[in-house]
């Protein structure tokens, strides 16, 4: 068997300080991590250090020198309970702190000298200059050992005069070796006050100034404590010091430079920043794996603290994958019989039992208690820990069937004992048992027990964590019975705390899998808030969860709604300070999409800098001119006229806990929130939006997206002989169970309403509202206008530029030249795209055409700046990405010149693919109009932060007013005749959302040629905002 790495006396040393909490979550760790916590480090006794850990810690030697191999698992300090309004302003600062690691890496603020930097891992051993190093060391040695037997005056006094005499040394290697020691000596002793000051000397030295190789320990000793102590936006600057020094001293894929970033993550994760410390634990596991390889031992612990940042996110299932892998890894490496196999082995047991496989979690806890019983010798609590987990598992398999007396007594007994259980183990039964107290009627000592369970989740995790979003969301719920207004702001308090922790969280996801556990969490709380809102307690919830969705449904822009407004009010009045607002909004809700999908490579760094530096313009612009961004909430009631609506649709979700399964969701439901000028938003309760849609809408709307012509064709197999006007009285009959669903339930809010603004959510881009049949058996659209927003937020403009500006600049593109082989030719296009010239030039608009082989992206994107209308005519795409496995992004666009058969997505002007994931990079802010006269171009995917992933997704963060998209294949000659048509009644001055009104009306009463059928007419959805 190799022997360890980490066994040296100096390294278990160091690790006192360096563990966390292996595990809070349950154990966690392993043997050699855990036998550092000697001297324990302050806030870690008690809180959520496991008593195995202290057993150990007892067991472990005085406190030695640590060598540089800087290995063991996560830290387990405390953190302090952070206030909503303070708790939030530090979470900011983290996130900024963050982005500077997401961005550039890990960045020295002062250079580290070449000389240093050139030392090899061969050349670490402490200076032995005759210059008084050992007689230093000796008298180190002694003040420590002073120190930490009880007489602290007179070890601290020979601990400073030990220090006084290094620093007259040249040797620098040797002098930040006694400052280390120093400092976890005063640390041993709960004595942070003065290590922060040795701390802050050592580096005013000229021996920190020469940059020896210990100076990163110091530096990363310096970074824990900080963090230990909440003051994550001081320490994170620390960690990145420390670890471009380890970078420097010994490569990026050193065991030192992947612990000390594990440090990073682990304080991080230890101080809210979930999704930031996720990720970070990832990179740290993905990078051990290629540079130590799967065999290491640090790569096992670096999969073990991946493991427990995914379990407390929750995401247990890719926890679990992790897990195994430990699990198979150290037992072939230590055997069955060791504690480092009973820590992973207890690991997997905690992810099945997270994913409700509770015959497996007993199995591997069964598994831990016979590894125990071997172990009992060394410490007989293993056992009893293995019996504390197997007996919470059969309660909780127990569903709600009332436990016996003698069990509730149990459970209690574990939340109580904090000496022997863990934190996460007594949290979970805190709740468990809430839950029968309260079945029992004692409703008081229930919430006690989950008061006690957020005590315990707030000191181990910090209040900002997702177990303590979970505990608080118990405890609103639990209000509902007995008092729905105290239940109304406990629901309130948690939503807008989220939110802002989501809206960080989001942003720095990075990682698929981080941003849907993050969105699960966000899924749960509006799923029970809604159900509030329609339950006993509407009257009082339902301005409050209506407020709850507006926030959510623009999480995409973080700041979008106050950019939004602004703009608007210095359109033409202030263009410079408009045009950064622009700039402003259109890069947050790039940086947004690209890091809530994962998508963190040189281009998303590249996004996040431009973001900053337009974000740093617009407030230098702001202050010279005095202005601020509005702070006050606005409400869609305010931007409306009395003869107007806005139906908000929203989908919450209750997810299993298994979110990789084939079906993740246990529970959907659709709102429908109201609001008019003069009246409280009303919240109505859909039902499943999975039954919304009955066999004849999706045979109908199969139908529509698979009808490429408004003429049958010859070869079908299945020929439908119908005319288009029974063709579209057939659609009609299909949507009518739609529209009794979706809209029936809405009309006594509606009287009188003739214009209505509906904000879809999920499967809704993709229906055809334009086919909903009306009260009196005509189309709903027939009295009312509809009109289709992406956002809330699009009501701040709505009336901005809403009609053609006939001498703004048109851009025409069509009579694409595609390659050989490659899509189909569309002649038709050249065809429509000179007609519309026609009649711009009419009016005396500027027009420039591309066509032929000049419908390149670069000319494109540099004729669409200048244009106020852009029609491109060409073929569009959009493939499901769930086979693909790629970014919705970049399985959605339209084609351009020299295009051919095959293509793989990618940054590429010459492809000739333009995907939605470019088009997203684009500034179209200058356009009132875009459209797409291309097949499906409306479709996407679903999406938490902005409904839909898809071109409009792309085309609204790029800045274009308003899209005029399709949602399914649409017939060449139909389409060009349909658009000509559209810009004929722009022309005669009609808004643009009634010129498309007016266009289907002509179309169905037969006055377009070839678009009399339902699948040419419906096909077209005007979205804005």
């Amino acid at each position: 068997m190799q022997a360890a790495a980490d066994d040296s006396p100096r390294h278990m040393a160091w690790q006192q300080f360096g563990v966390r909490r292996m595990n809070a979550t349950g154990i966690g760790g392993d043997q050699e991590a855990l036998i550092r916590l000697a001297g324990s480090a302050p806030r870690a006794t008690g809180r959520r250090v496991l008593f195995i850990q202290r057993r150990a810690a007892k067991a472990s030697s005085a406190c030695q020198r640590p060598s540089r191999h800087l290995l063991g698992t996560r830290y387990d300090e405390d953190t302090q309970s952070m206030t909503i309004t303070g708790g939030l302003a530090r979470a900011r600062r983290i996130a900024a702190s963050l982005s500077i690691i997401l961005v550039f890496g890990a960045v020295l603020t002062r250079p580290i000298e070449s000389a240093a930097a050139q030392n090899s891992p061969a050349k670490r051993t402490p200076a032995q200059g005759a210059g008084g190093t050992q007689a230093i060391g000796a008298q180190m040695k002694n003040a420590i050992a002073l120190t930490r037997g009880g007489k602290f005056d007179a070890g601290y006094a020979q601990l400073l005069a030990a220090l006084d005499a290094a620093d007259r040394l040249d040797d620098a290697q040797f002098v930040m070796e006694q400052y280390f020691d120093a400092t976890a000596a005063l640390r041993a002793v709960k004595r942070d006050d003065l290590a922060e000051k040795l701390f802050v000397r050592a580096f005013k030295g000229k021996a920190a100034a020469q940059s020896p190789p210990g100076s990163a320990d110091v530096l990363l000793m310096y970074a824990i404590l900080i963090s230990d102590h909440a003051r994550i936006a001081e320490a994170v600057p620390l960690y990145m010091k420390a670890i471009a020094a380890f970078n420097a001293y010994w490569g990026e894929g050193s065991e030192e430079s992947l612990i000390a970033n594990d440090k990073l993550a682990v304080a991080l994760s230890a101080n809210g920043s979930a999704a930031s410390a996720t990720n970070l634990g990832r990179h740290n596991f993905e990078l051990s794996e290629k540079a130590l390889g799967p065999d290491h031992r640090t790569t096992w612990k670096l999969a073990n603290n991946y493991a427990d940042m995914l379990r407390e996110i929750g995401a247990p299932a890719k926890a679990l994958e992790l897990d195994l892998f430990a699990i198979e890894k150290r037992a072939r490496h230590y055997g069955e019989n060791h504690l480092n196999t009973l820590v992973t082995v207890n690991n997997a047991g905690q992810d099945f039992l997270n994913l409700g496989r509770f015959d497996d979690a007993r199995r591997y806890f069964r598994r831990h208690r016979a590894i125990a019983t071997v172990l009992a010798p060394k410490d007989p609590s293993f056992a009893g820990q293995a019996d504390a987990w197997l007996f919470y598992t059969d309660m909780l398999a127990s569903g709600d069937a009332a436990m016996p007396p003698a069990d509730l007594a149990r459970l209690e007994a574990i939340v109580a004992n904090e000496e022997n259980f863990a934190d996460f183990l007594r949290i979970k039964a805190a709740v468990l048992a809430a839950g029968q107290r309260e079945r029992r009627g004692e409703r008081d000592a229930g919430m006690q027990l989950r008061e006690t369970a957020l005590a315990i989740s707030t000191r181990a995790f910090t209040a900002q964590h997702p177990l303590s979003f979970e505990i608080k969301l118990g405890i609103a719920t639990a209000l509902i019975a007995d008092d729905p207004n105290r239940a109304v702001r406990a629901f309130t308090a948690l939503d807008r705390e989220m939110f802002d922790w989501m809206k960080r969280e989001v942003g720095t996801a990075g990682d698929r899998a981080v941003a849907e556990a993050i969105r699960a969490h966000a899924d749960h709380l509006l799923f029970a808030f809604g159900r509030f809102a329609t339950g006993a307690g509407s009257s009082v919830a339902q301005p409050a969860f209506a407020a709850a969705v507006l926030r959510w449904k623009t999480l995409g822009g973080g700041d979008a709604t106050a950019l939004r407004r602004l703009e608007t009010q210095m359109a033409d009045k202030d263009e410079e300070t408009a045009t950064l607002l622009r700039a402003s909004l259109r890069l947050n809700g790039e940086k947004q999409e690209l890091f809530s999908s994962g998508n963190i490579d040189d281009w998303a760094r590249s996004v996040w800098q431009r973001q900053d530096a337009a974000e740093k313009a617009l407030n230098k612009r702001l202050d010279a001119i005095g202005a601020k961004l509005p702070q006050d909430p606005i409400r869609p009631s305010q931007l409306l006229a009395p003869q107007e609506a806005v139906i908000n649709y929203f989908i919450t979700r209750q997810w299993k806990a298994d979110r990789q399964s084939k079906e993740p969701l246990s529970a959907t439901v659709l709102y429908a929130i109201v609001e008019t000028a003069t009246s409280e938003p009303r919240v109505v309760d859909l039902g499943d939006p999975g039954r919304m849609v009955d066999s004849g809408v999706r045979t109908e709307i199969a139908r529509l997206r698979t009808t490429r012509t408004a003429a049958p064709d010859p070869d079908a197999k299945e020929r439908d002989d119908r005319t288009p006007d029974d063709r579209a009285l057939g659609s009609k009959g299909r949507f009518q169970n739609l529209r009794t669903r979706l809209f029936a339930p809405l009309e006594p809010l509606l009287k009188d309403k003739t214009t209505l603004y509906v904000v879809p959510d999920g499967f809704l881009f993709a229906v055809p509202f334009s086919l909903l049949p009306g009260a009196d058996g005509g189309l709903l659209e027939d009295r009312t206008t509809i009109r289709m927003l992406t956002s809330p937020d699009a009501l701040i403009a709505i009336h901005a530029r809403e009609k053609l500006d006939r001498t703004g600049a048109m851009l025409l593109a069509g009579g694409i030249e595609y390659g050989q082989p490659g899509p189909m030719p569309l002649p038709g296009t050249k065809t429509e795209i000179e007609a519309i010239a026609k009649l711009a030039r009419a009016r005396g608009a500027p027009v420039e055409m591309l066509t032929g082989r000049g419908v390149s992206e670069a000319a494109l994107r540099e004729a669409i700046s200048k244009a106020r209308i852009a029609h491109l005519a060409t073929h569009g795409f959009y493939h499901d990405s769930t086979a693909s496995g790629l970014d919705t992004l970049w399985q959605s666009g339209i084609v351009l010149s020299g295009a051919g058969d095959s293509r793989f997505p990618l940054h590429d002007d010459k492809d000739g693919y333009l995907y939605a994931f470019e088009v997203m990079d684009w500034d179209l802010s200058g356009l009132d109009l875009l459209v797409l006269s291309a097949c499906e171009t409306g479709r996407g995917d679903e999406s938490f932060v902005s409904g839909l992933r898809g071109l409009p997704t792309a085309l609204g963060i790029a800045g274009a007013r308003r899209a005029l998209l399709t949602l399914w294949p649409v017939a060449d000659e139909g389409t060009a005749n349909f658009t000509v048509r559209f810009y004929e009644h722009l022309a005669e001055g009609l808004t643009y959302s009634d010129a498309l009104r007016q266009t289907r009306r002509d179309a169905r009463d037969g006055k377009v040629a070839g678009a009399k059928d339902a699948s040419v007419w419906a096909a077209f959805v005007l979205f804005e905002g």
